[in-house]
């Protein structure tokens, strides 16, 4: 006689083993849907800025390799090696700007989720979309840099420390310099953590300092096999800018006092929206009663970064973008807060969250160099002609130059008889050719869309549906016959 399980009991066991594997694809479509809503609120792509001086150096690594880099920004080896690595697969073009920027959002959006699940179970879906959509993530998830591979590698290292796999959590710490030396100041967290010997045994810390010293002699050693000078990185980074007065930098920032300037950072900061009050309030409320291994792990190294940076003004502009360790430990505080309330409270923030968010990203200048696109559309539109720029615009402008086969763009001043690109405001005498008017933001272009822009008060519409200066094409009057 066969040995069969009854039908009763089979259909039983399928039942609950297809539900949560539903439930997690569900999830997993809305949390891409939501990545993908944010990226296209905020975004920008390439810039003529960093993104242009990380190209040089990747562009060196996929044709001629090995590159030790020869500024400040091309010795960022894991960011070169994966933009390189992107730029063979994908080719040369702006496509690969856009994957290469992609590529980390997506790893630290996914490591959040495995991080807030680690913090409490079930908290990481909530704690992935809130750090999604929050626009010091999102708004950097279309330009290629290095802040999110440096909190995503800070990130990682937290987690695997709270594992007790320290040798891997500090190769992931080492990269993490590597990256960028300000992971230094989160990494100096645990100092307090290998003083007190807990949550973290000390045994697991010196494997981590194993892994970091393991990272960074190897990058000790390559810039030694290549220029003869091992510290030569070190040297490069921490005498850049230094003509800059950092501490004055205002931009995006209510600076009243260096006091309590940090923390106005945080709390009134389109990059943050609601993410730091809300965060204020569920502390209040004990949202950090029983916090876990993870959680405290992460916040000891997020406030010792925050309180550095605070300290160090005067060699870091007070950007936002310094603050995303913290701005990650006040989302999943925020999401373990909301693992305790109930449903219509978890969906009514939520959503409130994501729609504050969304309409951040979507009031940002996604053409912040707005002159430069113009001259490069003159230029492409009049090959046979010479446009003059501004010289600024002229050298930012050499990736799209080189993408679009132009070579008829100089620096200004015009010659006589000659094409000039300029802001509309500063146009000399002559002819008109044509106008690049601002294009609007996404909120602004939304509104016009809906037929609403009537109803917006004056004061708001260059904010929303012109954020850059017009821009002109000038024909400049030929040299009177002598």
């Amino acid at each position: 006689m066969s040995r069969q399980s009854p039908e009763p009991r089979s259909g039983r066991h399928d039942g609950p083993r297809v539900k949560p594997r539903v439930t997690k694809i569900v999830a997993l479509a809305g949390l891409v849907a939501l990545m993908a809503l944010a990226l296209w609120f905020g975004w920008v792509g390439f810039i003529a800025s960093d993104d242009a001086l990380y190209y040089a150096g990747a562009h060196r690594w996929a044709t001629e390799p090995p590159f030790a880099g020869s500024d400040h920004w091309t010795t960022r080896l894991p960011l070169m090696l994966l933009f390189a690595g992107v730029l063979r697969i994908v080719g040369e073009n702006f496509a690969a700007f856009g994957v290469t920027a992609i590529i980390p959002y997506a790893a630290l959006v996914a490591l959040a989720w495995r991080f807030g699940d680690a913090v409490e179970a079930g908290t990481g879906w909530c704690a992935a979309i809130l750090v999604a959509t929050m626009p010091v993530v999102a708004g950097q998830g279309s330009t290629v840099g290095v802040d999110l591979i440096e909190g995503a590698l800070l990130l990682g290292g937290a987690l695997l420390l709270s594992k007790e796999r320290g040798l891997a959590a500090g190769l992931c710490f080492g990269l993490a310099i590597v990256c960028r030396e300000t992971a230094l100041l989160a990494i100096a967290g645990l100092g307090p953590l290998f003083l007190l010997g807990r949550p973290v045994p000390r045994r697991v810390l010196i494997a981590a300092g194993v892994g970091i010293a393991l990272i960074l002699g190897g990058e000790a050693l390559f810039q030694w096999s290549l220029t003869g000078d091992p510290w030569r990185r070190y040297t490069i980074a921490f005498h850049h800018d230094e003509h800059i007065d950092r501490a004055a930098n205002k931009e995006g920032n209510v600076l009243l006092h260096p006091a309590i300037d940090p923390l106005l950072v945080l709390l009134i900061n389109d990059d943050f929206g609601l993410i730091f009050w809300l965060a204020a309030a569920a502390v209040a409320m004990g949202a950090w009663r029983g916090a876990g291994k993870p959680l405290a792990i992460f916040a000891v190294m997020a406030g010792i970064s925050f309180l550095l940076v605070a300290v160090l003004v005067h060699k870091l502009v007070l950007n936002p973008r310094y603050f995303l360790p913290l701005a990650l430990l006040a989302a999943f505080v925020v999401a373990r807060w909301l693992r305790q309330r109930s449903a219509s409270v978890q969906l009514a923030v939520v959503a409130g969250v994501v729609a504050t968010n969304l309409l951040l990203l979507g009031l940002g200048n996604a053409h912040p160099r707005w002159r430069m696109e113009a001259l490069v559309a003159a230029a492409a539109a009049h090959p046979g002609e010479t446009v003059a720029g501004d010289p600024v615009d002229v050298r930012r402008a050499k990736v799209p130059f080189a993408y679009g086969g132009i070579t008829n763009a100089v620096p200004a001043p015009a010659a006589p008889g000659s094409l000039l690109v300029t802001d509309a405001e500063d146009a000399p005498p002559g002819r008109i050719v044509a106008r690049y008017p601002s294009p609007p933001t996404r909120v602004g272009g939304i509104v016009a869309a809906l037929g609403l822009r009537p109803l917006v008060p004056e004061p708001l519409r260059r904010r929303l549906f012109a954020p850059s200066p017009e821009a002109v094409l000038v024909l400049i009057p030929a040299a009177p016959a002598s």
